[in-house]
């Protein structure tokens, strides 16, 4: 894998051939799989066209309001920092969640926030300085949020042994969850948390980790609901927007990977799920199953293997499903300790480009 310094934002043009090349691979990769029905195979080619004409309409959209105001001496410069943003957001998407069906879940969630923010400026009361000065600052902040994220999914030396401390000590991912949002101070499940409160945890082990801190007090005082944003006592913040969703899950995929860095997996098991779901698919609990038997750490639970297997990828081949978004939302908005949902459901392994590395080709 690349590491943080090799991580390259692209702009505009280059972020639509990004787009092309992931989905020109993708396509093949997807040929390669024995669907159970032409309808099913249309369904998963469709979530594939789908993320690429998203990554076009966003940049199309964000690029029109750009135009809209370009001679708005308060709208344009606002106009110009959500189209910076944009291309920031789809680099992210692009470049970090390599599962395609896992994107599209993301990709939905930033259209929806990205339409609010132009929806917001369109609105925008020009002679309230404090409402101009607000919302531009807020949107600094949603970027240099994004970036952070995007560049924390790659390890240092210092996160490396941390995981591998976290390893030697033996904690599953719960328990490892819930040391931190103890320390914060949230009480019950952790899946009663709001996803504000989740995402201040995963940060919170980001930072344990040693790859750094997101949501210091400035990103929150920005984007915080005025009034709700207390830096002694964290219970009470409400994000504006829909900007925590997205967030989250950057925040969580990196929280796994500290979690799981130090836990190698063999390519016999890469070839067990291939092969089980090569034909038709298979049912998640069947994927999961085979998978665990060829494992070879303690570790080797039906959260460790569908986390992996979404997430990073079993060396390549990643577990695809229509339902993918949601599984993994119930899993990390759950930290682990729910059962695994939707095991009855077909899932198929495929090969997933590298977004980081083709990134690198397009620049």
């Amino acid at each position: 894998m690349a590491c943080a310094a090799d991580i390259i934002f692209l702009k505009d043009e280059k972020l639509r051939i990004l787009a092309d090349r992931i989905h020109s691979i993708e396509i093949k990769n997807l040929g390669d799989i024995q669907f159970r029905s032409t309808a099913e195979q249309v369904v998963y080619l469709r979530i594939c066209n789908n993320n690429q004409q998203s990554v076009k309409s966003l940049l199309d959209k964000s690029g029109a309001a750009v135009t809209k105001y370009k001679n708005d001496a308060v709208r344009g410069p606002i106009a110009n920092l959500i189209f910076i943003y944009t291309e920031t957001c789809l680099n992210n998407a692009l470049q970090v969640f390599n599962n395609y069906t896992l994107r599209r879940h993301y990709l939905d969630k930033l259209t929806s926030h990205l339409e609010n923010l132009i929806n917001e400026l369109d609105g925008l009361d020009t002679s309230n300085a404090a409402a101009v000065a607000a919302l531009t600052d807020r949107i600094v902040h949603y970027n240099e949020a994004v970036i952070n994220f995007t560049k924390m999914t790659e390890s240092n030396r210092a996160s490396e042994e941390f995981s591998r401390r976290l390893r030697n000590s033996g904690v599953d991912f719960p328990t490892f969850v819930k040391r931190h949002q103890a320390h914060l101070g949230f009480s019950g499940p952790f899946d009663k948390l709001t996803d504000e409160q989740k995402l201040l945890v995963y940060d919170a082990i980001i930072e344990a980790s040693g790859r750094g801190k997101v949501l210091n007090h400035k990103v929150l005082q920005a984007i915080a609901v005025p009034g709700s944003y207390n830096s002694n006592d964290l219970k009470e913040l409400s994000i504006l927007s829909d900007i925590a969703t997205i967030l989250l899950k950057n925040a969580a995929t990196i929280a796994w990977d500290v979690y799981v860095r130090d836990r190698p997996i063999k390519e016999a098991t890469r070839d067990v799920v291939v092969n089980l779901a090569k034909k038709g698919g298979a049912l998640l609990e069947d994927i999961v199953t085979a998978a665990i038997v060829t494992l070879e750490i303690a570790e080797a639970t039906s959260l460790f293997v569908t986390g992996v297997g979404f997430v990073a990828g079993i060396i390549g081949a990643y577990i695809v499903g229509e339902i993918a978004g949601e599984v993994f939302d119930a899993i990390f908005g759950s930290a682990g300790t729910n059962p695994v949902p939707n095991k009855d459901h077909i899932f198929y392994v495929a090969a997933m480009p590298d977004g980081k590395r083709e990134a690198r080709i397009v620049a």
